[in-house]
């Protein structure tokens, strides 16, 4: 478990971090969603210590703090940051890189083949990581902090240059990894990727961390709330009104149209898609708003 407590950082005299009061628990992943510039990655750092906050503090486990440099050492015994590609050295090799991470953290050296497996990673990992892609120098970043084995693993866009198999393929591994008791903090612009794995999911704007839930009530439970048409025309838009006034109807800057129909009933409910059909629409879905509708009323709307 860690805790951030009225964490507060200011840069220049602009609030990056203002008065930030959140917990993470064992066994959840949290995502974390923002434009950049907008303080993820500061978040990040305060909680490895890499930036010391102007007021609040980072308390690990209900007792520990980086009060000292004795505690700042077991803290990061505990939580661990995924590596930046440049943090890679060139003229070693994949391996070499697991290896010195298992050793910094002390953990089972098991871990290295059967991540070195899980992600396919055999016919490259003896070579030196200046033969490497893009994509297999970031799946070996993620590969290095999966063998530190950490009870808290933060990642910032962990997804970054990799293919769609891929992506599903570390998105397993975050799961695996909650199961586990771990507690995973995952920065992302891949919201639909994002929005099928995380317990629980923030904006950050304003220097402020803000539940998803809090911006769209009811948004991780799995009731209708929501129609969602693609590119629906204005006139179409107009009949509906008509036929429907009391609906909230709502088009995004991404040109989804959201349709709120949370309290019809089925019968109610059917003529609205009956409407679309006999109007030729048939790129519309019956569920909820999805993150990126919310993304896109929180951050370019508002």
């Amino acid at each position: 478990m860690i805790e951030l407590k009225n964490i507060g950082v200011q840069f220049s005299g602009r609030d990056i971090l203002k008065d930030v009061s959140v917990m993470f628990n064992p066994g959840e992943i949290i995502g974390l969603v923002a434009p950049n510039g907008t303080g993820k990655s500061t978040l990040m750092n305060v909680i490895m210590n890499y930036i010391n906050p102007n007021n609040g503090k980072v308390i690990l486990n209900h007792e520990l703090e980086y009060t000292n440099k004795k505690n700042e050492v077991k803290i990061h015994q505990l939580v661990s940051m995924m590596p930046d590609q440049s943090d890679l050295y060139n003229q070693i090799s994949g391996k070499e890189h697991l290896k010195i991470y298992s050793s910094m953290w002390n953990s089972n050296r098991k871990l290295i083949e059967s991540t070195i497996k899980e992600l396919g990673m055999k016919s490259y990992i003896k070579k030196n990581t200046g033969t490497y892609s893009l994509g297999m120098r970031q799946r070996l970043c993620f590969a290095m902090q999966i063998v530190s084995d950490t009870q808290v693993m933060l990642m910032d866009e962990v997804m970054n240059g990799l293919d769609p198999t891929h992506v599903e393929l570390i998105s397993q591994i975050l799961v695996k990894k909650k199961s586990e008791g771990k507690t995973v903090i995952v920065a992302s612009h891949l919201l639909e990727n994002l929005e099928k794995y995380a317990d629980r999911i923030f904006f950050m704007k304003n220097g402020e961390l803000i539940l998803v839930n809090a911006v769209s009530p009811g948004f991780d439970e799995r009731e209708i709330t929501t129609v969602r048409v693609t590119d629906l025309t204005d006139k179409i838009k107009e009949k509906f009104s008509k036929e429907f006034p009391e609906r909230n109807v709502r088009t995004l800057s991404n040109g989804v149209t959201l349709i709120d129909v949370r309290e019809y009933d089925s019968g109610r409910l059917g003529k609205v898609v009956e409407f679309l059909k006999e109007n030729q629409i048939k790129e519309f879905s019956i569920g909820k708003e999805a993150l990126t509708d919310l993304y896109s009323m929180y951050y370019q709307e508002r």
